[in-house]
């Protein structure tokens, strides 16, 4: 359960909208509740934005928060368990076999395919028992990662609030969709909106640091390229800033040609693909590398290394990329850069070879 602070709002840049829907849905939850899917991909911001509603609740209502672990994807109920353990005692205000398939299901038991909408319902009457004396906001970071029967009863609660003091706020990747429930997805930033993320980094830094070492202000050259670099994600932008000298600031020395491997974003990408099979990776690598596009190369590549094109099926399943007939194509611009970044500087000369 998150509690009251005194922490000021944060300002998220380039993402007025999102802040307005979620006010919106905060706003509105005392008559009549509601929820919202914040779609993105990875550093788009989303767990940001559920820090904004946590902060723009926590005076008026109680907030339960939780996030999809893939550590625990293969555990049934373990991101619900997690979510509703603050207000569990409320379990008593439901009906027997309600109460008791609730907490078998918490518990570890399975909840057989029959009983799913008991197992749903008894969901909902606990946050609505939670929400009789103060509105409720329960919101789920990376709702896709963690196990999939979280997500469907989250979904079931979500699309029955209309009377209820509650809202729920979920976040999920791109490829990701909850029929029923309200999306929006997060838009790159533009070409300005990157600027001021990356001047208002450099302030932050320059507090960090004294001053002594940074400029007060980028070059206007600088900013323009490390747009370009960040493709319009925020964390991209975030983690490029904090590796820059000053005469990279000042637009007097080369700047990097991509995000840093080891950053945020570089570390969010390198957990997902780690998950893939090996031959899934390389196939993968030599993909993000053959940026003419052309099918015949990959395919060719991934014969000469021993592998065929067919390997890239789990990256496709996990929304990394699609494989059509034209070949393969990255729905997030920066996973193609991040691949290559984060490879061994021995597979990316083989894989360049190939």
């Amino acid at each position: 359960m998150v509690t009251a602070s005194r922490v000021q709002l944060t300002v998220l840049r380039g993402r007025d909208d999102e802040c307005r829907a979620v006010r919106s849905l905060l706003d509105g939850m005392t008559n009549a509740g509601g929820a919202l899917l914040l779609r993105g991909e990875p550093g788009s911001g989303r767990t940001a934005l559920l820090g904004y509603a946590h902060r723009h609740a926590e005076s008026r209502c109680t907030v339960l928060a939780g996030s999809g672990l893939a550590e625990e994807a293969a555990l049934p109920y373990a991101g619900l368990q997690r979510l509703v353990d603050p207000v569990l005692d409320r379990a008593a205000a439901l009906p027997g076999e309600q109460r008791q398939l609730l907490r078998r299901a918490l518990g570890g038991e399975s909840c057989p395919a029959d009983r799913q909408l008991t197992l749903s319902m008894a969901v909902l009457g606990l946050l609505a028992a939670a929400a009789r004396d103060r509105p409720l906001l329960a919101t789920m970071d990376d709702i896709d990662r963690g196990d999939p029967q979280t997500a469907q009863v989250l979904a079931f609660v979500a699309r029955r609030l209309r009377h209820l003091p509650l809202a729920v706020l979920l976040t999920a990747d791109v490829t990701a969709n909850l029929d029923g429930i309200p999306a929006h997805r997060l838009r790159a930033l533009t070409e300005h909106e990157s600027g001021v993320v990356l001047t208002d980094r450099l302030d932050r830094l320059t507090e960090r640091e004294g001053g002594d070492r940074l400029p007060d202000r980028p070059a206007a050259s600088a900013l323009t390229a490390l747009a370009t670099i960040g493709g319009g994600n925020p964390q991209a932008l975030v983690d490029v800033a904090e590796v820059l000298t000053a005469g990279q600031w000042r637009g007097e020395e080369s700047l990097p040609a991509a995000p840093p491997a080891d950053g945020a974003l570089g570390r969010s990408y390198r957990a997902r693909l780690d998950r893939l099979p090996p031959e899934t990776r390389r196939v993968l690598l030599l993909a993000a590398l053959d940026e003419d596009g052309e099918p015949g190369t990959v395919i060719r590549a991934a014969a000469a290394a021993g592998a065929e094109v067919e390997a890239l099926a789990p990256a496709e399943v996990a929304g990394l990329v699609r494989v059509e007939q034209r070949g393969v194509t990255f729905p997030q611009p920066l996973l193609r850069t991040m691949i290559a970044a984060s490879a061994p500087l021995a597979e990316r000369r083989a894989a360049h070879r190939l």
